[in-house]
């Protein structure tokens, strides 16, 4: 297990700025853990996610000290920071764009496919809009910065890299990863009581479909009849 340097900051009369040192090893882990055990004692929290930070928000003015006492004891408590989250299986079917295809031109389309297919993904937060996952784990060859022109919008369900990250954007959205393809299932519905389908934790590792399967899936979807629990590898 990795040391961690954890810094508590008064962000605000109602919210704490919890921050890891950007070497923690187990920080996705370690995170996940403390955030549970805050919210065991503080039920009515909202909790916001960043690469090495969470934002801790009260619905009132808080005593800050007497809070980050508290803090302190739920991560001094933590004795283990075991892997947790559940692990999915993902449809994509492939549709790479042609900026992507030449920036990896040592790689064929099935190479890039292949590479991808394989990694086991770790969200690492959800941010940017309602459900939109980070997918920590990319391989290192298939790693690019961002698009120096991002596009206007981009299409529901689609999934895309940038840097050591692969995203599903949830709904329509300028973007400036490059483009994979799309993944059918939906990424957040405020109608379900865990809006956003993947949280902090969770393992993802994508299978390719056609494009037939891929509508043939949103149609199952839309009509309930397929769930998305089908999608889960142990759950």
């Amino acid at each position: 297990m990795g040391k961690s340097e954890v810094i508590f900051h008064n962000y605000n009369e109602n919210s704490v700025l919890v921050s890891w040192n950007e070497n923690t090893i187990d920080i996705i882990p370690q995170r996940s853990a403390f955030e549970m055990e805050v919210k065991k004692v503080f039920t009515d929290i909202i909790v916001n996610h960043g690469a090495y930070s969470i934002l801790l928000l009260w619905k009132k003015k808080i005593h800050h000290s007497n809070v980050i006492d508290q803090l302190k004891k739920f991560l001094t408590d933590i004795k283990t920071y075991e892997a947790n989250g559940i692990s999915w299986r993902l449809p994509i079917y492939y549709e790479l764009e042609n900026e992507l295809v030449d920036s990896l031109s040592e790689f064929s389309k099935e190479e890039i496919i292949s590479k991808h297919q394989e990694t086991i993904f770790t969200v690492d937060f959800i941010g940017f809009l309602p459900g939109f996952p980070y997918l920590k784990g990319l391989d290192s060859s298939l790693q690019l910065h961002r698009k120096f022109t991002p596009a206007l919008q981009v299409a529901v369900g689609t999934v895309a890299i940038s840097n050591e990250y692969c995203g599903i954007y949830p709904s329509q959205s300028p973007a400036g990863w490059h483009i994979l393809g799309n993944c059918p299932l939906p990424m957040f519905d405020i109608r379900n009581d865990q809006p956003s389908l993947l949280v902090a934790g969770d393992r993802v590792q994508f299978y390719a479909i056609s494009k037939e399967e891929h509508s043939s899936m949103k149609n199952q979807i839309a009509n309930e009849s397929v769930t998305l629990k089908s999608f889960q590898i142990d759950g």
